[in-house]
């Protein structure tokens, strides 16, 4: 009879290699990378650590009136108003499992990883960053009461003067935006963000110009076009356009973490990584964003 001895099989087996754990790395980064246009608009700061559930931030009202006199007598001295408010810092994480057998496949037959439910788990969480940024919470998606560029307390609102299939009316409405953020002290240059649908609006050519309407709005502009579908309105329609003022003092991202991974052995043997990070948007300027509405 044959004499059978039972082998001890490390827990560690399916354990990522360093260079598996890079090539993971490496493959995040290319999928979010093209995705994320809030990181364009926002400036970012470094929280201290993930163990920080808020961040304090502060509307401000403006002082009086200066004093205009002959011999500067009259008291000219107030000062600005803070009111204070906490962001919450939420995680957005998305898990995904790698299996043992897999990861020795992969090995044997020197082929990289099956990254497909890495790249997939890695744009949801890109995805719903830029939500997070651009939008903030909205009828349909909960996002604790975040406030993002699209539903910030205090920004402009403008109507639209009726659809863009009229080129006209792109003009009209984009000067309308830029007129009221010139009247709250903003002067640009501006950034512009709108769904894919809407772009194709912008590829028309201007009336008797061999010229894109698309380069003489960002001509208006002075900034940039953003192109991104993570744009909704406040009650969830699609029907949005957003002009900025982009300047680092007016929009910020908190980073407790950045996009990271963890990973763990579980019961079975199979490697659970999960793909997370810690950030939250402040909205310092509401003034710096007009609201186009009703846009089709």
């Amino acid at each position: 009879m044959t004499d059978y001895k039972l082998s001890k099989v490390g827990v560690d087996t399916g354990a990522l290699t360093d260079e598996e754990a890079r090539y993971i790395d490496t493959q995040i980064i290319k999928v979010v990378r093209p995705i994320l246009v809030g990181r364009q608009i926002f400036s970012a700061v470094r929280l201290p650590d993930a163990g920080y559930r808020t961040w304090r931030q502060f509307s401000e009202t403006d002082m009086s009136a200066a004093a205009i006199d002959m011999d500067g007598m009259n008291a000219a001295m107030d000062r600005v108003e803070l009111t204070s408010k906490d962001i919450t810092i939420p995680m957005i994480h998305k898990d995904v499992k790698l299996f043992r057998r897999d990861i020795l496949a992969s090995r044997r037959g020197g082929l990289p990883l099956d990254a497909i439910n890495i790249d997939n788990a890695s744009r949801r969480i890109a995805v719903d960053e830029d939500k997070l940024l651009i939008s903030g919470e909205y009828t349909g998606w909960r996002a604790l009461g975040i406030e993002g560029l699209a539903n910030a307390t205090g920004r402009n609102t403008q109507a639209t003067a009726g659809t863009w299939g009229t080129i006209a009316n792109i003009y009209t409405d984009v000067s309308a935006a830029i007129t009221k953020l010139e009247e709250d002290g903003h002067y640009g240059p501006y950034d512009m963000l709108l769904r894919s649908a809407l772009n194709t609006r912008l590829r028309q050519l201007a009336t008797n110009t061999d010229r894109l309407v698309k380069e003489s709005i960002q001509a208006m502009l002075g900034g940039k076009i953003f192109v991104t579908d993570s744009l909704y309105s406040s009650a969830g329609a699609t029907t949005s356009v957003l002009v900025v003022e982009n300047k680092p003092e007016n929009f910020q991202i908190g980073v407790a973490e950045d996009l990271q991974t963890n990973t763990f052995i579980d019961q079975d043997m199979n490697t659970v990584l999960k793909i997370f990070e810690t950030l939250a948007p402040r909205i310092r300027h509401p003034l710096a964003i007009c609201e186009l509405t009703g846009v089709s």
